[in-house]
């Protein structure tokens, strides 16, 4: 066996941190979207894309927008599916249609017709 050389323990070196606490940031970028970027050691890099640095309570806010703003086009976007399924519900029962057929076609599950 070989000899091995007398480390300081502990090892590698006493102000050397074997675990860096690691540091979070968060990002907005030029086109508007969000993002966090966590760093084990060192400081934090420059971004990969046009953007900056922001606080976490900035970030929290944006997010907070961001939800609200997808939740008001999501309910939107359902209320004009229901509109438009009654819609052609509606107008296939007045082509003659029987209540059945219209409703698979149209995809209405409402009450019936008018």
């Amino acid at each position: 066996m070989t000899d091995l050389p007398d480390f300081p323990w502990p090892f590698p070196w006493p102000d050397h941190e074997p675990n860096p606490t690691p540091v979070k940031a968060w990002a907005q970028y030029e086109d508007g979207s969000l993002g966090a970027v966590t760093v084990t050691g060192g400081e934090l890099p420059a971004l990969a894309r046009p953007g900056r640095y922001i606080p976490h309570d900035e970030y929290q806010l944006l997010i907070a927008e961001m939800t609200a703003t997808r939740n008001a086009r999501l309910e939107a976007m359902g209320e004009e599916e229901a509109a438009r399924q009654t819609r052609e519900y509606n107008d296939l029962t007045k082509a003659g249609i029987t209540e059945e057929t219209a409703r698979r076609l149209s995809g209405y599950t409402g009450p019936g017709a008018a």
